[in-house]
């Protein structure tokens, strides 16, 4: 008798029908590049993308999450690690996070 786990890793069709829930919908239709934490840190000789929510300032929303940040700021406030998180979280075709919120 074959093995059921490998009758559902064969088949593709059952692959592309997942469940979700429907307050899940929206965090999964939605990019990062249209979530009001997305940032674009910008340093001396370049502009990378990354994400707001990771900056405890603005995550809590209590500052205005502005569209654009110095790298030497966000240095001071977080060091290197933290601006290695910021940096690494966002991208602007990824699919959107939980801490997802729309830009007004």
């Amino acid at each position: 008798m074959a093995d059921i786990r490998d009758y559902y890793r064969k088949n593709f069709l059952y692959e592309s029908h997942r469940l979700m829930l429907p307050e899940l919908r929206e965090k999964v239709v939605h990019t990062c590049s249209r979530c009001k934490f997305f940032i674009t840190v910008v340093g001396r000789s370049e502009a990378r993308p990354g994400c707001a929510a990771l900056i405890p300032q603005y995550a809590r929303t209590a500052r205005r999450v502005p569209e654009k940040l110095d790298a030497a700021e966000l240095l001071r406030v977080l060091g290197r690690d933290g601006l290695e998180r910021v940096l690494a979280g966002a991208a602007p075709h990824r699919q959107a996070c939980g801490l997802f919120q729309p830009r007004a």
